[in-house]
Parts: C-alpha cells; structure tokens; sequence
C-alpha cells in the first residue's frame, strides 16, 4: 500500500463507494503512519547495530587480551 489514494481505488475497485473508500483508507493510512518501519528506519538501525557490534567485538579482544595475560603471568613453569 504505497499511500492513500492507491488504498482507496483499490476499495473502489472491490465495491465501496468513493466517499466509503476514502475514509476507510484515510483511517488505516493513519492507524499504521507512525507504526510502521520504513527501509530508511531499518538500515539506520542497521547501521547502529553494526557500530554496536565493532564496539563489542574490540571490547571482547581487549578482554582477552588482558586474560590472556593474565594466565601467562600466573602459570608456573613446567618441571620436565
């Protein structure tokens, strides 16, 4: 449903009457205008998420790297 007047024909073409049409449309366009994602809002988030996930991944290496650390300083020598 690309906007108002493509649902109302589409009413018109199924039976309602012209008047009928443009009211029912009008009500449903404006029931789902401000619940609906567009591409815009989704690649936007899209992009968001990705920045999310690069911070998460370089805190996850910085972690393990000091974990990592961490082990190799407190492991004791081998006796062979």
């Amino acid at each position: 449903m690309a906007d108002r007047l493509t649902l109302t024909r589409a009413l018109e073409s199924g039976g309602m009457d012209s008047q009928a049409a443009e009211r029912v449309a009008t009500e449903i366009y404006d029931a789902i205008q401000g619940n609906v994602a567009t591409k815009t809002d989704l690649r936007e988030m899209e992009q968001r998420l990705d920045l999310r996930f690069e911070q998460l991944d370089r805190r996850i290496d910085a972690m393990v790297t000091r974990l990592g650390g961490a082990v190799n300083s407190h492991t004791m020598p081998r006796n062979q």
